[in-house]
């Protein structure tokens, strides 16, 4: 509750006694708040000082604008699109010169409300006693009264700018990690004046049975980061970020760009709860799959991480409490509102050994009006330069061999990704059967071929020599000798795309009596460019050469002219005078250029609320509205409908695939390009448009003493809300179906016509959700009550109930216990269920199809079964929506202990120690089978004389029996359930006022214990094939344990410490993750390549200065992976992880930020 000073609500002491001990109160009946204590109250025009035995007298002065102030002001009304500020003048929380001794913590408290002018409530008897140090200098009033409360025991309650209510700080803080590495005073207090997540009852204390993990000021500090990527990578709990650069599949079909995700326990994208200031906040309109899935997420750099306060991680179902789709738990981030005066910042940094630069200017300014309106508002633009994969040795090429020398892997081709699509095509004739000859000698007896160069003596050549040093020979790239003809693809592809990164934020408040109105507006703006290698030709929309294009050498024996065609091979038997029709195998327009793509992304917010207190019950109530809109843009695309326009020509203007590529880098740029004018026939852009929108209202009362048992007074708090949520994916017209490609030598329709690219349909979807939800805080047992071993026992009892338009009503409850069991141990649990409905795109998708590389293990071992290797090829999967899936249902329990030792005496400073033992069991995952696994179903069916019906196969060519696959089908399905466990540990400790400064350590680890995936009855029975020895080569990795198969490793932790002292700071942050296992690569007995643990160190330091003209400036220089330590190796096209891992290496940056 807020009230004004002398109200019928706060106690004031008795002017004339010259004593603190005597305390009236102006109302009959004591606020609960109120009741457990006497609290002083202080206030500068009616306050009682002490040391002279009498009594002085504040008076009211008004507040004059200095210069100051109206550098706030004039900064806010240049930022008039966010918000607009009136009034003629402003009472602002500015830094001022305070002059408080050491003594007693009453005494000390009574010089700050009147050296601040702010009126002081605080809880008599848990000052009286206390020592509190001095408090000198220009400081924020903040900042003064934090360090004054800290050592009096104490923490805000509320501070409305004018008012300021301190209650006791609890014994156990409700938190796995410290609220920050040498957090400071100001964010402590704030931590405890909100509702901890976790809870919707202010101050209640069950928020102490729950495990949450807080990341303050400093911890950011520490970490360095300046965008949420960043940062939510730096909490060990945060799984793997599966919306990242280093991702080279997908295409359009992926969410690209300046998109992070969360991920917490590594359950997957979309099972953590996402909220900015206690509230949801929309989902990023990219999506991508995940486990052969669509999936979604909120877009971590949308937060503007310049004004984030604190990161509170709830690491627990949550379901009951916030919705039912906080499986793993909740993130809520936290924006410092509160915050009082101007700060800008800015920082540059860079990569060691790179051209990667990046640049960060922030403004951070609040004020407070006349009228009592405060305002805050944050500003932050980021610009960075590209990275491309040359600039590191692990990437510079896709072929990783050299890094595996002197292992069990050494020369193993899975480390080698370089295509096999190069400008050393590759074609199949039409027919197959065709068995061309030139002069007696068969050029190839498969109808298949390929170019290379003569100079290529390991491969050996057919006698039929083109232009230069340019031959034919049979067969298509594949084998030991044909690798150097794979074309390298990395040198074309940017590890971190360039950046513009533009976060406003702003915030207001006023207080209409006991009603305050509130609102938010937020923009997020981001301009990204990455660079990607050229596309080739789906084997799956073919295109055809025809028989009298002129650069075909199987071509027409004269020309149309009546010419002799100097291009069709001398000597050439088994053709017909007319030419024979081909279609590329293998082959990629190098010569055309790299593409680059565009992403712009735009999101706004906007809420308004009003909240306020009623009888002793506190509501809230807000309308929120957010949307997000990508567009992805590829630039320098190639149109498959021009593209065969242009090879069919049938003049010296025809694009020519048959010139090779590079004779001195095979695996390199193409040295004979086509003219540029034929180039740009059939060069496109594409586009893929996707928006989200969130619609939310709700409203919720709590009260924190509904009634009173023995333990103490019962909280409670219920509310209602509705959400609306769309989504809409609007691809471009060659994507979708619109524009179709046809082969106009074969006559067949493709729903694609850009090269390279899958198809898919738009998408259009919406759900509506209703929820109602109620919480108790019960307190069973009570210190008062003296039982041994218990000090205090605590229920937390919720349940939620959700209405989704599209799949009825579900009911979730939750409970949790809090047992303090004295001398600062505490042991708490909790148990609860959760429920995800599949999102929009897995329910409404109507046949979006994607292309993979897969082996086709049944046409390879049925039709040529003595062949030495099975290569692999590129496959259309068309996955579709099922609006037959069940939601999954999710039951989740955790168990642990917090200990805060009591006997340590508080000149050595506080510690913590938390554990908690957590599980999950989620039923009906959506999933996938997979083409993988559809593929090895159809070969094991095929053993016993039938087939797999998913699998569409052309009609067989020649002696074969088994056709070339077109499409495998697939649909989302549920699979069978999945548990996973682990255990959290977390260390805490703060020394402070040493004669060396103060100390702040914190240490997080995660571990995973179980990852188990039950199979599917399908799954099942491959499984049991490849153990019966009935499908050699065939894995099956989608069931089983998963812990650390390529991701989710077993261990990851961080550990940050940081120092200060009279303006001198420093800092150190410290991540691990334990090793992985390389799924891409397999030995003969099954074994994964095992990647080596990764430790990087971070490290700052700075100086604040308290004086002359830099009063309020600080400085700080800091490195980031100071070892600057690489990603382990693995057989990824980028050589590593992006999703645990990052290419930065060492970076240096410096920051300059100053406060006025």
């Amino acid at each position: 509750m807020r009230a004004a000073p002398g109200s019928r609500l706060y106690p004031r002491l008795s002017p004339g006694s010259g004593r603190d001990d005597t305390v009236r109160f102006r109302q009959k009946k004591v606020p609960s708040a109120l009741a457990e204590t006497r609290h002083a109250c202080v206030d500068p025009s009616k306050a009682v000082l002490h040391g002279d035995g009498g009594r002085s007298r504040g008076v009211h002065k008004k507040m004059t604008i200095n210069t100051r102030r109206r550098a706030v002001r004039g900064f806010l009304m240049a930022s008039a699109a966010v918000m607009v500020l009136a009034g003629p003048a402003l009472a602002q929380d500015a830094r001022r010169t305070f002059n408080i001794p050491a003594g007693d913590a009453v005494t000390a408290l009574q010089a700050f409300a009147k050296q601040s002018g702010k009126q002081v409530l605080f809880p008599f008897e848990a000052a009286s006693g206390k020592q509190t140090p001095a408090v000198t200098g220009d400081l924020a009033d903040a900042d003064a009264l934090g360090r004054l409360a800290k050592a009096a025991g104490l923490v805000v309650q509320s501070d409305d700018g004018k008012t300021i209510t301190l209650r006791q700080a609890p014994a156990e803080r409700p938190q796995s990690s410290g609220a920050g590495a040498g957090a400071t005073s100001e964010e402590a207090q704030i931590v405890e004046a909100v509702i901890v997540v976790g809870s919707q009852i202010e101050g209640a204390r069950t928020t102490g049975a729950l495990p949450v993990t807080v990341v303050g000021e400093q911890d950011i500090i520490a970490t360095g980061a300046v965008s949420g990527d960043e940062l939510f990578r730096s909490i060990p709990q945060a799984g793997d970020v599966q919306f990242q650069e280093a991702r080279t599949t997908g295409n359009l079909n992926d969410a690209r760009g300046d998109v992070a995700s969360l991920n917490l326990r590594s359950l997957g994208t979309g099972n953590t709860l996402a909220l900015l200031n206690g509230r949801r906040a929309v989902l990023a309109p990219g999506t991508q799959t995940e486990n052969l899935v669509p999936v979604q997420t909120v877009n971590t750099n949308a937060f503007p991480v310049a004004g984030i306060r604190r990161v509170e991680v709830l690491l627990d179902g949550a379901a009951a409490i916030y919705g039912t789709d906080a499986v793993a738990g909740v993130v809520n981030t936290v924006l410092d509102t509160k915050f009082r005066g101007l700060r800008v910042e800015g920082q540059v940094g860079g990569s060691e050994g790179t051209s990667y630069r990046e640049g960060t200017f922030n403004v951070k300014a609040g004020t407070r009006l006349e009228d009592g309106t405060r305002l805050t508002f944050f500003g932050s633009y980021t610009a960075r330069s590209r990275l491309m994969a040359s600039e590191r040795d692990y990437s510079a090429s896709e072929d990783h061999r050299a890094a595996m020398a002197g292992t069990a892997w050494a020369n193993d081709t899975a480390f080698d990704n370089r295509s096999t699509s190069s400008p050393w095509g590759a074609f199949t004739l039409i027919p197959a059967t065709t068995a061309p000859r030139q002069n007696g000698v068969a050029l190839t007896t498969t109808g298949v071929f390929h170019i290379e160069p003569v100079s290529n003596t390991a491969a050996g050549c057919s006698s039929a020599t083109l232009t230069g040093d340019i031959c034919i020979r049979a067969g298509v790239i594949t084998g030991a000798n044909s690798r150097v003809l794979r074309y390298d693809e990395n040198p074309q592809r940017s590890l971190k795309g360039g950046l513009e990164r533009t976060n406003l934020f702003s915030t207001v408040e006023h207080d209409f009596g006991e009603i305050t109105a509130y609102g938010e507006v937020g923009y997020y703006h981001a301009l990204f460019t990455g660079n990607r290698e050229q596309s080739a030709p789906l084997s799956t929309a073919p295109i055809s050469i025809a028989a009298n294009a002129y650069w075909n050498p199987f071509g027409p024996t004269t020309l149309a002219s009546g010419a002799v065609n100097p291009n069709r091979l001398s000597g050439l038997t088994g053709v017909a005078t007319t030419g024979v029709a081909m279609n590329i195998t293998n082959y990629r327009p190098v010569d055309a250029g790299g593409r680059t793509y565009t992403v712009t992304d735009d999101s706004y917010r906007l809420l308004g609320g009003l909240k306020g207190d009623w009888n002793g019950w506190k509501w809230d109530s807000a309308l929120l509205y957010s949307q997000a809109r990508t567009k992805d843009m590829t630039h320098n695309a190639i149109s498959n409908t021009r593209f065969q326009a242009a090879l069919n020509r049938t003049d010296a203007s025809a694009y020519n695939p048959f010139n090779g590529g590079s004779l001195t880098n095979y695996s390199g740029a193409d040295a004979t390009p086509n003219s540029q004018d034929t180039i740009n026939s059939f060069l496109i852009n594409v586009y893929r448009i996707s928006e989200t929108s969130l619609a939310l209202a709700d409203f919720k009362v709590s009260k924190k003493d509904l009634f009173q048992l023995p333990g103490g007074d019962v909280g409670f708090a219920a509310g209602v809300e509705v959400r609306r949520e769309t989504y809409d994916d609007n691809r471009d017209s060659r994507l979708d179906g619109t524009i179709k490609y046809t082969n106009t030598v074969t006559g067949l329709t493709y729903a694609t016509d850009v090269m390279g690219a899958s198809g898919s349909p738009d998408v259009s979807a919406d759900r509506t959700i209703a929820s109602a939800f109620f919480e108790l805080a019960v307190p069973v047992i009570s210190p008062e009550m003296n039982i041994p071993f218990v000090e205090e026992i605590s229920l937390q009892i919720a349940a939620r109930d959700e209405h989704y338009s599209d799949f009825g009503n579900v009911l979730k409850p939750k409970g949790a216990i809090l047992w303090t069991v004295g001398q600062g141990l505490s042991l708490r649990g909790s148990v609860s269920q959760s429920f995800r409905a599949p999102n929009l795109p897995q329910f409404y998708s109507e046949g979006a199809s994607v292309s993979n590389t897969r082996t086709d293990w049944a046409a390879c071992r049925i039709n040529t079964p003595t062949a030495a290797t099975c290569p692999s090829a590129s496959t259309i999967e068309i996955r579709s929506g099922n609006d037959n899936l069940k939601p999954e249902e999710v039951d989740n329990a955790s168990v642990g202990f917090v200990y805060q030792p009591r006997f340590i005496p508080v000149e050595y400073g506080k510690l913590t120690l938390t554990t908690d033992f957590w599980s999950i069991r989620q039923k009906g995952v959506i999933g996938i089978l997979g083409g993988a696994n559809q593929i090895a179903l159809d070969w094991l069916l095929r053993q016993q004389g039938s087939s797999n019906p998913n699998v569409v196969r052309d009609a067989p060519v020649g002696t074969n029996t088994v056709g070339a696959i077109s499409a495998i089908n697939d649909t989302y399905m549920n699979l069978q359930p999945r548990m996973v466990q682990g255990v959290d540990f977390s260390l805490s400790y703060d020394l402070d006022d040493t004669a060396w400064g103060d100390f702040a350590l914190n240490l997080n680890v995660a571990k995973l214990l179980k990852f188990d995936q039950s199979p599917s009855a399908t799954e099942a029975l491959l499984q049991q094939a490849v153990a019966a020895g009935k499908l050699p080569g065939v894995t099956v990795t989608s069931a089983g344990n998963q812990i650390g198969l390529g991701g989710a490793p077993e261990f990851r932790g961080s550990a940050s410490m940081t120092w200060r002292k009279d303006g001198w700071g420093a800092g150190a942050f410290v991540n691990y993750i334990s090793e992985v296992y390389d799924t891409g690569s397999t030995l003969t007995g099954g074994e994964y390549y095992q990647m080596p643990p990764w430790i990087t160190v971070s490290l700052y330091g700075q100086y604040a200065f308290k004086e002359g003209r830099l009063d309020g400036s600080t400085v700080r220089v800091g490195v980031r992976n100071i070892a600057d330590k690489d990603p382990p190796v693995s057989s990824n096209n980028f050589g590593y992880y992006g999703s645990l891992y990052n290419a930065t290496g060492r970076y240096w940056y410096m920051n300059f930020s100053k406060r006025f």
